[in-house]
């Protein structure tokens, strides 16, 4: 495991350092194979925040914690990840005690924007952020629970059946939607 801490204003004593490699060996109890670690720890206001992201074979988990004690936000945050962990770890192990669901069983919400709709929309927004990852062949349950582990709405991923390009997303009503392309012939 490498494990790689930053501080953003915040300078990273040894005693910080193996609090931190403390805590976070507590994880690998649920995965052995975790690759990469990075953690930082940064100063925000009167808030410590301490984020980790960790990156396993076939999987990213983020985890973000702000107290006003830097070693709580680090217990706080270690405690998120390891309630994330033992979930994913549990979803694995009945996934493979039940039959997986066909892909058509998950509903498609797709709402169309006319086009006054879009033109009243005066300030257009504009793009402030961008994320590169990377494309890993994963089936639509991983894919679901890929998206709860890293805490979003919704998940980009390559199917690993048809290896097209599809959408996860979270619905409203608590269930999951996905978004295939149609393929021309």
């Amino acid at each position: 495991m490498q494990l790689t801490i930053d501080g953003r204003h915040i300078e990273i004593t040894e005693a910080i350092r193996e609090y931190v490699e403390t805590k976070l060996k507590k994880l690998k109890k649920y995965f052995p194979y975790v690759i990469d670690v990075h953690v930082v720890l940064y100063t925000q206001k009167f808030m410590q925040v301490a984020e980790v992201t960790i990156n396993a074979n076939r999987f990213t988990i983020h985890g973000e914690e702000r107290s006003s004690d830097l070693y709580a936000s680090i217990d706080l945050v270690v405690d998120k990840l390891n309630a994330q962990l033992k979930k994913y770890k549990e979803r694995l192990v009945h996934s493979h005690q039940r039959k997986p669901r066909p892909d058509k069983d998950l509903n498609l919400n797709i709402s169309v924007l006319e086009r006054e709709d879009i033109e009243e929309m005066k300030p257009s927004p504009q793009v402030i952020h961008t994320k590169r990852m990377a494309f890993k062949p994963m089936s639509v349950d991983e894919a679901v629970m890929q998206m709860d582990l890293i805490g979003q709405n919704f998940l980009v991923f390559r199917n690993a059946n048809t290896l097209n390009v599809n959408v996860i997303y979270r619905r409203n009503d608590g269930h999951y939607g996905l978004i295939e392309p149609e393929v021309e012939t």
